[in-house]
């Protein structure tokens, strides 16, 4: 990146961003980079990032346009990051802004609560092949191993994230932390709370979910997997 780069880039949070900003920021980065299953309204990103108890997030404006956006989640009583969204407009993917916000933001936000884990939801590439739009899984699986990420082997399914949602199958979950001793424990809470705060407590009844937090408690956190064993990630049962 060169300095004429460095100087022209802005780092803001969606809560000093103005409601149409917001929008802005919304229809550029994120509606283009996620399906509609796996993207929250906008109002509910307004409602999370920018309210009195705002989830952490960071924007990156160049000339004032956005160009990089990742949002966070806290659950089971801050023990558990959730990286949300990471997006990057395509022309400016090769300055490095992925990578710096994994690699330098979202180690901050984690500091805030010590020994938390710090979680990331990815595309299976066995169901979700790359295309011009999603970009390719296999790449991204590879550019949170450059970041330490490893494999939690489980056969995992994001939560509906609104009413009438479908859950989204075919994800795989990355644990981004190094931190050791992690009780397999936090790991089911973190699921258990995730779920509950999107589908409710009904949503634990459910006996994939219910099945899916049982697995991952039982989890040894010290012993995952490397990114590139994605292949042997048992799938969800329909």
């Amino acid at each position: 990146m060169t300095d004429d780069h460095v100087t022209a880039l802005q780092d803001l949070t969606l809560a000093d961003l103005t409601p149409e900003e917001v929008r802005e920021v919304y229809d550029r980065l994120l509606a283009p980079t996620f399906r509609p299953e796996e993207l929250m309204t906008l109002d509910e990103v307004r409602a999370a990032f920018t309210g009195p108890q705002a989830q952490p997030s960071v924007v990156v404006l160049q000339g004032g346009r956005p160009v990089a956006l990742m949002l966070g989640g806290w659950y089971a009583d801050r023990r558990a990051l959730l990286l949300t969204y990471l997006a990057v407009d395509p022309s400016t993917r090769g300055l490095g802004l992925g990578a710096r916000l994994v690699g330098e933001v979202l180690p901050r936000w984690a500091a805030a609560s010590p020994g938390a884990l710090v979680l990331a939801e990815v595309d299976d590439p066995r169901a979700w092949p790359a295309d011009a739009t999603q970009g390719d899984p296999v790449a991204r699986l590879r550019f949170y191993g450059r970041h330490g990420a490893r494999l939690v082997p489980l056969p995992y399914v994001q939560p509906s994230l609104s009413p009438g949602a479908p859950r989204v199958e075919g994800m795989l979950l990355l644990r981004l932390d190094a931190t050791p001793g992690v009780p397999g424990a936090v790991l089911g809470a973190f699921l258990a709370d995730y779920v509950t705060a999107h589908e409710g407590p009904a949503g634990l009844e459910d006996p994939v979910v219910a099945g899916l937090v049982a697995q991952a408690a039982a989890l040894d956190l010290d012993d995952l997997w490397p990114v590139d064993r994605w292949e042997d990630v048992v799938r969800p049962s329909r």
